[in-house]
């Protein structure tokens, strides 16, 4: 074999070798890195939350009357004596005395009762109905002419 056969090969064996990824020339020297703030403490992580777990929501309120809330209208009402069922009636559900969808439910041993309903923006009139003794609530913000001589609870939600 010539010089010149010699060299061909040996150059096309280098051109090989780097074609398919070998004999690569070194890679550049990294750069200094630059000077940095130091890191600000890390945040305490948040516990694992159990994915069965119900979903939390703000507190409920616990003062009387209707309170607005993200979750809704919560009604509260401490009725006198110890009804078995009260009901929400309003012209929100046509004033039915005992739809199921407004049973207040009894909080415990407060004898508070209470429940939450999702109204759109607007003036609402209403009244609780206990045992089937419908009673204006002494915690309303404001009252109107139920029409048969008595008052009416009434609110607005904005």
């Amino acid at each position: 074999m010539t010089s010149k056969t010699l060299s061909l090969s040996a150059s096309l064996l280098l051109a090989a070798a780097v074609a398919c990824g070998g004999a690569q020339p070194n890679p550049p020297a990294p750069l200094p890195a630059e000077p940095t703030a130091p890191a600000a403490p890390a945040a305490p992580a948040a516990p694992a939350t159990d994915p069965a777990a119900p979903a939390t929501t703000s507190a409920r309120p616990t003062q009387r009357g209707p309170n607005l809330t993200p979750d809704g209208v919560v009604f509260n009402f401490k009725p006198d004596g110890k009804p078995a069922k009260i009901y929400l009636a309003g012209n929100f559900n046509s004033w039915n005395p005992s739809d199921a969808k407004f049973l207040l439910t009894n909080d415990g041993p407060s004898g508070m009762w209470s429940i939450t309903v999702k109204l759109a923006p607007g003036t609402y009139q209403y009244k609780f109905v206990a045992d089937g003794q419908w009673i204006k609530d002494p915690s309303a913000p404001g009252s109107a002419p139920d029409g048969f001589g008595g008052q009416n609870g009434q609110f607005d939600v904005k």
